[in-house]
């Protein structure tokens, strides 16, 4: 009795699938099929991936309206694919016969996937922006002599430089030019704030060169070099101090921030007293409160007014005030990050800002327009 219910209930399941694929066989293949983005995902792999067809990159985006960019997907967004079944496992000989043929197309997509940050080179020379040092700057070697006598000098130019003992030079090593300033003060605090490096130049070490006397005794100067001037962004000049050369990016990737800021604006390149678009400024913070490179900060002034109705009931030897939201002034994007200290340039000002000037965070979830419709370049 048992085995002819089984039988029964077997034979009905069997009807019922035998149905739906007569009624309804879209039923069974119609459904929509779905791609999870993972990072570095691009329309066009995506359709390579599915239909062996990256050309087909823009009906992809047509049925997924919520992209705003084709080459920049969210890591967990859910693609919606053509209502077709899509190769499960892209057959390596399906793609070879297209591989001459789009070959060109395809690195073309590809090139425009990468990550894109902002193009610094236009804005200022990327090497001559220098940095804010709390401690004391001590000089790695100096200029001492020319061949001509000059106590200037510009780009192309011979020079001699002597460096300190401890230090090992070798040659076709890089250096900076440049020289420190005073000790400064802190805009808001009034302590003291550390010392900025100016950039004047670069050169490189050609010949280890020059002989010492003493006591009538001519021996080799181990630590005297001929240098040639192969960068020079202002008057090169005599007793000028060398430092290690650290290039800098001049293309830097926005960095959305994840948590609260407050800084200061607390010096400026050559100690500038207008800072307007392009300037370049030293800010009081670094990575160890979790600055980064690419970061952007909004430069703001504090709008506090006097309460003209105050609360009687509190007594206050002050007067009351009322504290309203920051006035904008611009925005400044880091571009070197120490850890006490870093560099920034000034993107945009809507009126002319000097150092104490206050910074505040700014966090985003897709780039801002501001930022994408800068010049940009492909992140190495």
């Amino acid at each position: 009795m048992k085995n002819i219910i089984r039988k029964k209930h077997s034979g009905v399941i069997l009807l019922f699938v035998i149905l739906c694929f007569l009624i309804s066989p879209s039923l069974t293949f119609a459904q929509k099929f779905t791609h999870i983005v993972e990072k570095g995902d691009t329309l066009w792999g995506i359709c390579e991936q599915y239909y062996g067809d990256p050309n087909l990159w823009p009906k992809l985006w047509e049925m997924n309206p919520f992209i705003t960019n084709p080459h920049l997907l969210k890591a967990g967004d859910i693609i919606t694919l053509f209502e077709k079944e899509p190769q499960k496992e892209p057959e390596k000989e399906i793609k070879k016969p297209e591989v001459t043929e789009e070959k060109p197309p395809v690195k073309e997509e590809k090139a425009e996937a990468a990550l894109m940050g902002i193009d610094l080179a236009g804005l200022t020379e990327v090497n001559a922006v220098g940095y804010l040092s709390t401690e004391k700057i001590q000089p790695w070697g100096s200029i001492v002599a020319s061949d001509n006598d000059k106590i200037m000098f510009s780009n192309g130019e011979t020079v001699y430089a002597l460096f300190d003992q401890s230090k090992e030079i070798k040659i076709g090593d890089q250096f900076f030019i440049g020289n420190s300033s005073p000790v400064l003060k802190h805009p808001i605090t009034g302590k003291d704030l550390g010392y900025t490096f100016s950039v004047k130049g670069i050169l490189t070490i050609e010949e280890r060169l020059g002989l010492s006397l003493k006591h009538k005794i001519y021996y080799e100067k181990k630590n005297v070099f001929k240098a040639r001037i192969n960068e020079a962004y202002g008057p090169v000049s005599i007793e000028d101090v060398l430092m290690p050369y650290n290039p800098v990016s001049s293309c830097v990737l926005p960095v959305s921030i994840n948590k609260k800021i407050v800084a200061n604006i607390v010096a400026t390149k050559n100690q500038e007293t207008l800072i307007q678009p392009n300037s370049i400024v030293y800010v009081d913070l670094g990575s160890n409160d979790d600055l980064k490179k690419g970061n952007v900060l909004n430069v703001v002034k504090p709008n506090i007014i006097p309460d003209p109705n105050p609360d009687e009931k509190i007594f206050t030897l002050w007067k009351s005030k009322i504290i309203l939201p920051d006035i904008f002034v611009g925005r400044i994007m880091i571009i070197e990050c120490g850890t006490e200290t870093s560099t920034a340039i000034v993107l945009s000002a809507v009126e002319p800002f000097s150092s104490g000037a206050y910074l505040t965070d700014l966090s985003w979830e897709e780039i801002p327009d501001f930022l994408s419709e800068t010049a940009a370049c492909p992140i190495q």
